[in-house]
């Protein structure tokens, strides 16, 4: 399965883009978050989102094509 690239560079899953999410969005919810941070964590969160719904829908097409073959 691809993995996405975490803000350090180093390749993370999917477990891993949930967390970086979390703490996104709790910084996100901050008040005192300024908007040129905001609209960071805005993209990055997007872009986690996405990538953990491919990893799901390609986790589920798995599934249904083990359930298939049996």
């Amino acid at each position: 399965m691809k993995k996405i690239k975490d803000t350090a560079g180093e390749e993370t899953g999917y477990r891993e883009a949930l967390q970086e999410i979390e703490k996104l969005l709790a910084k996100i919810e901050d008040p005192e978050t300024s908007f040129d941070e905001l609209s960071k964590d805005v993209r990055r969160a997007t872009e986690l989102v996405e990538y953990c719904r491919k990893q799901l829908r390609d986790y589920k097409d798995e599934i249904d094509k083990i359930s298939q073959n049996n």
